[in-house]
C-alpha cells in the first residue's frame, strides 16, 4: 500500500525558486499600493524618531555598486529603527547644483565652452539634466527595496533650499565668518574654477624634473659667502641650486626658501660654487657629487634676506626661511612662487613678496610672463627647460612619475592659482578649535574614524566658497563701481534668499541689481552708491553642507540627526562640511553618530571600471541576480572596509540565500492547515518548541544588538548560524511529528504553533536586509495567522518584552546541536537506522531528561536511552561520558522510517502501530 497520501506532506505557494528579477517590482508596487512605509510610520508617529540623514548623491548618471553599498546599508538602519517602532523618517537627497551636473549637460549638449552659452540658458539646461538623472535614479533606489519619501525628496535646486543657503551666508556674513581675499588656491584650468580640497584627486603624472642653478652677482656673492665666513680665491660663480617639477612656474618666482635650522654646504665644482642642504648634497649633485668639494657651511637662517638673480626673468629672488622646507627630496633649497602654491603664498604675505600670477583662468601664460606669453603652461615646459640650458641656468633634467592633483570631476591636472576668492575664516570665532572640539561629542564607527575626522579639520585650509561656473546658487556679493571693493552684506543675502524663495536663484542673472539693494544702503569702503553684482556661485559641499539646516528640525525630524553614513572620502568631504557649518551656525555636530562603508572593488580587489570590463551599474545587476540577493552581499562584507563584488562573490551569497529561503519555505509550508484558534500556548508547548521558541527571542535579540552597533556583518553571521542550526537541528527534529502524526494531534500541533513564531521571528530580523524575501515569505502565511500585520514591517522587534532563552537553555540548545552533529556524521548506523545509547553528569542528565522523547526526536535516532554517571560536568565535554550508536531495533516502517515493531495491526504489516492507528483514523 503506498502511504503518502496519509501524511501531512508540506504545501504552499511560496516557491522554491525566487526568481527575484521577476517577482520583486510586483512586491514593489503591492508596498506602493498598500502605503506600507507611510503607515507604519504614522503608526510610529508618537513614538520616539530616529532619523538617518541621507547625504546627497549627484544627479548626474547612473548608479553603481558603490552608490548600492551605500544606500542599502542606509535603508537597512532605517528599516531597523522602523521595526523598533521608532519615527525613523528618511528623506532622500540630492545634490542638484555644480559642476558635475554642469559639466554632464555640457557634454549632452556638444557645448565645449561653457562661455559659448548664454548663463539663464545653461542653467536651464542644466535643470532639465539634474531632474533627468533625479528621476532615473529614484527609480533605481526604489528599485533596490529602499524604504523613504521618495515623492518628496529635498532637492538642492528647490528655490526654498536655495534660500536656506544663501540664509546661512547671510548668519557667516554677519558673524564675521566670511571674507574674500587674494591666496593662491586650486584652480582647474580646463574647467577655468577655483576648487576646494575635497574635489581634488591624486592620480599618477608623468612632469619634468628640473634641477635649477639661481646665481648670483657678484655683488650679491659677496654677502653670500660671508655668511659661510669663506673668502673666495677666483671668481667661481655662485648659485644656489633648486628642484622643481613645474618648470612652468619659474617665470612667478619670487624667492627660494630654506629651512632656518637647517645646514646649507658651499660646494665647489670646477670654477662654480654650489649652495644645497648638506644631508641632501649626494643626491642633490649626483654624479657631480663626486667631484664636488665642501669648502664651507653655514646655517639657514644665516643667509635669510639675501638675494640672487632670477634665471630668466629681470629681478631678484630673495632668500627666506620656512618650516615646510623638506630635508628628504630636492636641495633644501625651494623654488617660491607665492601666486602658485599654498605655502608659496604664506611666505610671500609673511615676507611681503610680490604675488605674481602670470596665468589666465584657462592656463595660458599672460603678457606678464614675458617671452612665454600666450604659450598653455604645461605646453610652456619644454620651452623654458630649452631656455634654462641655454642660458646656462639648467643642472639636469629627467622625467619624473609621481601623485599629482587632479580635478574630480573633469580628471584634467589642475595648478595653484592666486585670484581674489570668497573664503571661510577656519580661526575667526575659533571655529577651527570649536569644531574640533565638538567632534568629542559624536560616535564614530570605526571609532579610527574620529581621529581621521581630527586631522581633516585640524589641516583644513581657509575654506574657499566662491566657484567661477554658472549652475549653482550664487553668492550674493557685489562690486562697488567706485572703488572695486567686493561686499557680502547680511542685508543684501537675506533679500537674496526672499527672492530666491520666490523665483528661485536664476533670478540673480535676470534681475537688476537694485532687487537686492537695501534702503540707503552704500559701499562701506568709499561710501559709493553704484554697483553690480558678482557671479561667483557657491562651493558645492557648501550647498551639501548645510542640508541639515534645510532638512532636519521640521516636519517631525530633530535636529542633530542620529546618524549619517557615507563612504571614508566623505571626511573630507560631507562629514566636514557639515560639521564646519553646524559648528559655525548652531554651535554644535549636526550628527550624533558617523559611520562609513568602503569602495567596492571588482573581484580581484581592482577599481571597478567599466573600461576594462569589471564595471557594472545598479539597474543592470537588478536585472541580473535581483535586489535582494545583492542587498545579502551588502550585509555579508565588513561594509566598514573596502569590499570585493562580481560574479563569483554573487554566486556564492546567492547559495546562503537559496539556504534562507528554504528554511522560510520549510517553515510556511507546514502551517498550511493550522487555524488560530489551534495554536498551542507556549508555555503548554512541547519542551523542545519551547526550547526553539526561546532560543528564537535570544537570537532576536542578539541580531537586533549588532544591528544597533551598526555591525551588520556580525548580524549576517548570526543569521547564518541560527538557519544552520535550524535546518541541522529543530526542523529534523520536527520532520516526524509534523509529517507522520496525525493532523491535529496535541505534538504536532506544537511543532506548528513554534514554527509559527519562529517564523515571525526569522522575517522581522531578516526585513532589513532580505526585505522582498521576508515580505513575500509573510504574505505566504495564511492569512488568518498573520493577524493585524499585514506586512513584514508591520512587525516589531519586540525584544523587550519576548522572554529569551537563559544561559542553561542555550547551552542545552548547542548540546543538541552537537549530538545531533554526531548522529548525522555516523556513516552507518544513522538517523533512524540507529539507536543511541547516552551516558551523561548529573547535570546533563537533568537537562536532557527533562526533554522526554524531544530530546530522541532532536537526535532523530528511532530508540534512544539515557544514563547518568557519578562524572562531573567539568571532566567531560558538554557532559557527555558516552555515546553510542548501534543498529536500531525492529524494522524500518515504509510510513515513518523509524524503526519500530510492525505489524501489530494485521491490516497494514508494514507499518508501525502509531502510523496504523493514524492510518485507521483517516479510513
Amino acid at each position: 500500500m503506498d502511504y503518502r497520501a496519509t501524511l501531512n506532506l508540506p504545501r504552499t505557494d511560496f516557491p522554491m525558486k525566487a526568481e527575484l528579477p521577476k517577482r520583486e517590482p510586483g512586491r514593489l508596487a503591492w508596498w506602493r499600493e498598500h502605503r506600507t512605509y507611510e503607515r507604519r510610520l504614522e503608526r510610529n508617529a508618537s513614538n520616539p524618531p530616529w532619523i538617518l540623514h541621507d547625504g546627497p548623491p549627484y544627479a548626474n548618471g547612473d548608479l553603481h555598486m558603490g552608490h548600492f553599498l551605500n544606500m542599502v546599508l542606509k535603508d537597512v538602519f532605517v528599516k531597523i529603527a522602523l521595526l523598533d517602532g521608532k519615527y525613523a523618517r528618511f528623506v532622500p537627497g540630492w545634490d542638484m547644483h555644480g559642476l558635475p551636473i554642469e559639466y554632464e549637460t555640457l557634454k549632452f549638449l556638444g557645448v565645449k565652452d561653457f562661455h559659448a552659452i548664454d548663463p539663464l540658458e545653461l542653467r536651464e539646461r542644466c535643470k532639465e539634466r539634474a531632474l533627468f538623472w533625479l528621476d532615473r535614479q529614484r527609480e533605481q533606489r526604489v528599485r533596490m527595496g529602499n524604504f523613504g519619501l521618495f515623492d518628496h525628496p529635498y532637492r538642492t535646486i528647490d528655490p526654498s533650499f536655495e534660500a536656506t543657503i544663501v540664509n546661512a551666508l547671510a548668519d557667516l556674513a554677519e558673524r564675521q565668518q566670511i571674507y574674500k581675499g587674494l591666496r593662491s588656491t586650486l584652480w582647474c584650468i580646463h574647467d577655468e574654477t577655483a576648487l576646494a580640497e575635497a574635489e581634488i584627486e591624486y592620480e599618477p603624472r608623468v612632469s619634468p624634473s628640473i634641477y635649477v642653478r639661481f646665481a648670483a652677482t657678484p655683488e650679491q656673492a659677496a654677502p653670500i659667502l660671508a655668511a659661510f665666513n669663506f673668502a673666495a680665491q677666483d671668481d667661481a660663480k655662485v648659485s644656489f641650486l633648486i628642484w622643481t617639477t613645474t618648470p612652468w612656474t619659474l617665470p612667478a618666482n619670487a624667492a627660494i626658501a630654506l629651512r632656518g635650522d637647517a645646514t646649507y654646504g658651499l660646494y665647489r665644482i670646477g670654477d662654480e660654487l654650489v649652495i644645497v642642504a648638506e644631508t641632501l648634497a649626494r643626491q642633490a649633485l649626483a654624479e657631480r657629487f663626486a667631484q664636488a668639494t665642501l669648502v664651507a657651511r653655514a646655517r639657514g637662517s644665516d643667509l635669510d634676506d639675501l638675494a640672487v638673480r632670477h634665471p630668466f626673468m629681470d629681478r631678484d629672488s630673495v632668500i627666506v626661511l620656512a618650516d615646510y622646507v623638506d630635508l628628504e627630496t630636492g636641495t633644501g633649497a625651494v623654488h617660491t612662487a607665492p601666486g602658485h602654491g599654498a605655502d608659496d603664498f604664506d611666505t610671500g604675505m609673511k615676507y611681503g613678496l610680490p604675488i605674481l600670477n602670470p596665468v589666465d583662468a584657462a592656463g595660458r601664460f599672460t603678457a606678464e610672463a614675458g617671452p612665454y606669453a600666450g604659450m598653455h603652461i604645461f605646453k610652456a615646459n619644454a620651452k623654458i627647460v630649452e631656455d634654462l640650458e641655454r642660458g646656462g641656468a639648467l643642472w639636469s633634467v629627467a622625467n619624473y612619475e609621481h601623485s599629482y592633483p587632479h580635478c574630480w570631476r573633469c580628471h584634467n591636472p589642475v595648478i595653484f592659482r592666486a585670484t581674489a576668492q570668497w573664503f571661510l575664516a577656519m580661526d575667526q570665532n575659533l571655529l577651527r578649535q570649536r569644531t574640533i572640539d565638538a567632534i568629542e561629542d559624536v560616535e564614530y564607527t570605526p571609532e579610527w574614524g574620529r581621529a581621521r575626522q581630527r586631522q581633516m579639520i585640524e589641516t583644513h585650509p581657509e575654506w574657499c566658497l566662491s566657484r567661477q561656473r554658472t549652475w549653482g546658487t550664487p553668492i550674493p556679493s557685489l562690486r562697488c563701481l567706485e572703488c572695486d571693493e567686493a561686499v557680502l552684506d547680511a542685508r543684501v543675502a537675506r533679500l537674496a534668499a526672499k527672492r530666491f524663495a520666490q523665483a528661485g536663484a536664476s533670478a540673480w542673472w535676470s534681475d537688476p541689481v537694485e532687487t537686492y539693494l537695501p534702503p540707503d544702503f552704500v559701499c562701506p569702503k568709499c561710501r559709493g552708491t553704484r554697483f553690480e553684482k558678482e557671479k561667483n556661485i557657491v562651493d558645492i559641499w557648501f550647498e551639501s553642507g548645510v542640508t541639515h539646516l534645510a532638512v532636519l528640525g521640521r516636519d517631525g525630524m530633530p535636529w542633530p540627526s542620529d546618524l549619517v553614513l557615507e563612504g571614508g572620502d566623505q571626511f573630507r568631504g560631507w562629514f566636514r562640511s557639515s560639521l564646519i557649518t553646524a559648528v559655525a551656525l548652531k554651535g554644535r555636530a549636526p550628527y550624533r553618530h558617523v559611520t562609513k562603508n568602503g569602495w567596492v572593488n571588482d573581484e580581484h580587489g581592482r577599481p571597478m571600471s567599466k573600461s576594462r570590463g569589471t564595471g557594472i551599474d545598479v539597474k543592470d545587476a537588478v536585472e541580473k541576480w535581483g535586489a535582494d540577493v545583492l542587498r545579502l552581499w551588502a550585509a555579508s562584507v565588513e561594509p566598514i572596509d573596502d569590499v570585493r563584488f562580481g560574479p563569483n562573490l554573487v554566486e556564492q551569497v546567492g547559495r546562503v540565500y537559496r539556504n534562507l529561503r528554504n528554511r522560510l519555505r520549510f517553515m510556511i509550508s507546514n502551517l498550511d492547515d493550522l487555524e488560530p484558534v489551534a495554536v498551542v500556548a507556549r508555555e503548554a508547548m512541547e519542551p523542545i518548541d519551547r526550547l526553539a521558541c526561546g532560543v528564537a527571542d535570544a537570537f532576536v535579540a542578539s541580531v537586533k544588538s549588532s544591528y544597533d552597533r551598526c555591525e551588520l556583518h556580525d548580524a549576517y553571521l548570526q543569521i547564518v548560524d541560527f538557519e544552520s542550526a535550524l535546518s541541522s537541528l529543530y526542523f529534523d527534529a520536527l520532520k516526524d511529528p509534523l509529517y507522520s502524526r496525525a493532523a491535529g494531534d496535541p505534538r504536532r500541533r506544537s511543532a506548528q504553533s513554534a514554527l509559527l513564531y519562529v517564523l515571525r521571528r526569522f522575517c522581522t530580523v531578516l526585513a532589513p536586509v532580505l526585505s522582498f524575501t521576508a515580505e513575500e515569505a509573510w504574505q505566504a502565511v495564511p492569512s488568518a495567522l498573520r493577524g493585524d500585520a499585514e506586512s513584514v514591517f508591520d512587525a516589531s522587534f519586540d525584544v523587550a518584552r519576548n522572554r529569551g532563552a537563559s544561559e542553561s537553555d542555550l547551552r542545552l540548545w548547542q548540546t543538541l546541536r552537537a549530538l545531533r552533529a554526531r548522529v548525522a556524521a555516523a556513516e552507518s548506523p544513522r538517523d533512524f537506522e540507529a539507536q543511541l545509547a547516552l551516558t551523561v553528569t548529573p547535570q546533563a542528565h537533568k537537562r536532557l531528561a527533562a526533554l522526554g522523547d524531544n530530546l530522541r526526536e532532536a537526535l532523530v535516532v528511532s530508540q534512544l536511552s539515557l544514563h547518568q554517571s557519578d562524572r562531573a560536568d567539568g571532566e567531560v565535554e558538554d557532559g557527555v561520558v558516552s555515546f553510542a550508536l548501534s543498529p536500531a531495533g525492529g524494522a524500518k516502517c515504509v510510513r515513518c522510517w523509524k524503526y519500530r515493531e510492525l505489524g501489530t495491526d494485521p491490516r497494514h504489516p508494514e507499518i508501525c502501530a502509531d502510523c496504523a492507528a493514524v492510518v485507521r483514523a483517516l479510513a
